[in-house]
């Protein structure tokens, strides 16, 4: 039987969400209802880590089953899955694979690799553009579209913030 030692190691999935006054909503993907509020990422982080040992000694004091982690790697993926779509772009998409030769379903598997690239590049370029004026007085804006905008942080106040929004350390002038 395990015990929390060994729950607290393992790699659970956090989710965060900003909130609209400014504090961080947190929770832990795999634990229902464990969950908590920082004003800042750190304090989340410092917060759910107290949550997720008080679910977990609870669970394992009532004897109640506690999920662990999925491991990505060791899932086997058939390679299927469906997706539903409305039927004006079911026929858009039969029509574009139509004409150029190939079946629906290859055409749509090409469209998604396509996709899954151009969303791998964006990652890590807004990786880089973030390592890189994290040491700036900047602020990243992105609108959840995968856009990131980069702003001196004297004119940022000029910008209506989104929802997602990642504040860089500030070091102090003299």
């Amino acid at each position: 039987m395990k015990k929390i030692e060994d729950y607290l190691k393992l790699p659970y999935t956090y989710e965060f969400k900003k909130e609209d006054d400014g504090t961080y909503f947190i929770s832990v993907k795999e634990l229902e209802g464990c969950c908590s509020v920082g004003d800042t990422v750190e304090e989340a982080l410092e917060m759910i880590e107290d949550a997720k040992e008080t679910w977990l000694s609870y669970s394992l004091e009532k004897g109640l089953p506690i999920p662990e982690p999925e491991n990505i790697d060791s899932k086997s993926y058939s390679g299927k899955f469906i997706v539903r779509v409305t039927p004006t772009l079911h026929k858009q998409l039969s029509l574009q694979a139509k004409s150029n030769g190939v079946s629906l379903n290859y055409y749509v598997s090409e469209i998604l690799a396509g996709k899954s690239s151009i969303i791998e590049t964006q990652n890590r370029l807004i990786e880089a553009i973030s390592d890189r004026y994290a040491r700036q007085e900047t602020k990243a804006l992105t609108s959840g579209t995968g856009k990131l905008e980069i702003n001196k942080e004297s004119v940022t106040a000029q910008w209506k913030s989104q929802s997602k929004v990642m504040d860089f350390p500030v070091k102090k002038r003299m």
